[in-house]
């Protein structure tokens, strides 16, 4: 009963985090899949593919005209992890972005327009991070597994920041930059709990910002917390073995909290707020050596500061090996 209450009271605490303010976005924070504390021992790589789409214009919960706004956005990450001792894990994150842009909304006409001056397209290596994974809680029964991890991390100023627009006269908008140009420190904490065939997982990811810059404006990104919480549950086998296949499906919810941005000093009124995401997923474990995931995440509810363009969905793959 005590772990249950448990349970309820960290479900809980993030449901709130959810539900309050600030802004989904694909450039600054990392993905961590479907369950990041099945990496919680050992040695092994991960590659991952995330695909974002922007192409809704909001005004605080109002979706507003788009005159033909549309963002893309393709992620790759190459992870390597180590397991230094059974507690501590360390982790090296290596992005490749590729973002592109149709320009930016102008809606201070009627009726609206796309400003094609911002138009244009970027790829690059991204910001690499160095983490950090403490395991601080493990309790086993024999039915039943609970774990909880603290991460903490650097992500360092290595992507270019001086991509420009399609005519060349611009330098592109900083959310299309490969890099943020600063150096930014991550915090978290991860929660696993198994029940025979169904796990809970909640994931706290934040991102205190420096200054940075793109072209030749200084420029910083609000801080954000990325969260998640989602149920999985294991479809087969109906009887755990620990050489055959397993296949999960799993449903969470999970977005990105962010506060507005600043550039050459002054806030930014346009960015900023908060989106929640509906994430349905499929989870494939071949041990002891493969996991493969699936998830797409769609969002359902935007609260964006003065008026942006919001996400619509990303879509994510993952494959990890096991050393």
């Amino acid at each position: 009963m005590r772990q249950l209450t448990s349970i309820f009271f960290l479900a809980t605490v993030l449901t709130i985090s959810v539900i309050s303010s600030s802004f989904a976005c694909d450039f600054c924070l990392l993905s961590q899949g479907i369950s990041p504390l099945d990496t919680m021992k050992g040695t092994g790589i991960k590659i991952s593919e995330r695909y974002t789409v922007l192409d809704q214009v909001y005004q605080g919960t109002s979706e507003k005209t788009n005159p033909g706004a549309k963002e893309t956005h393709w992620t790759t990450e190459l992870t390597g992890f180590y397991g230094i001792t059974p507690e501590f894990m360390v982790l090296a994150v290596v992005p490749y972005k590729k973002g592109r842009t149709s320009g930016e909304p102008d809606l201070a006409v009627t009726p609206a327009v796309l400003d094609t001056a911002m138009a244009g397209d970027a790829s690059g290596l991204g910001d690499i991070a160095l983490i950090g994974r403490y395991t601080f809680l493990k309790s086993e029964t024999p039915d039943s597994t609970s774990v909880m991890a603290g991460v903490a991390g650097i992500k360092f100023a290595t992507g270019s920041t001086n991509a420009k627009t399609s005519d060349g006269m611009n330098f592109l908008d900083s959310h299309l930059q490969p890099g943020t140009g600063s150096t930014d420190y991550l915090l978290g904490v991860s929660y696993s709990h198994s029940l025979q065939r169904f796990s809970l997982s909640a994931n706290l990811l934040g991102t205190i910002t420096t200054e940075g810059k793109f072209g030749t404006t200084k420029h910083q990104f609000g801080n954000a917390l990325n969260y998640d919480l989602t149920g999985k549950y294991r479809m087969a086998p109906e009887v755990f073995a620990p050489t055959k296949p397993q296949l999960f499906v799993a449903l969470g919810i999970n977005g990105e909290v962010r506060e507005r941005e600043k550039e050459d000093g002054v806030t930014v009124t346009d960015s900023g707020g908060n989106t929640i995401y509906l994430s349905p997923g499929l989870q494939l474990v071949l041990a002891p050596h493969w996991v493969c995931e699936l998830s797409y995440q769609h969002a359902i509810h935007h609260n964006l500061y003065g008026t942006q363009l919001g996400e619509t969905y990303k879509a994510i793959g993952g494959v990890t090996y096991l050393f």
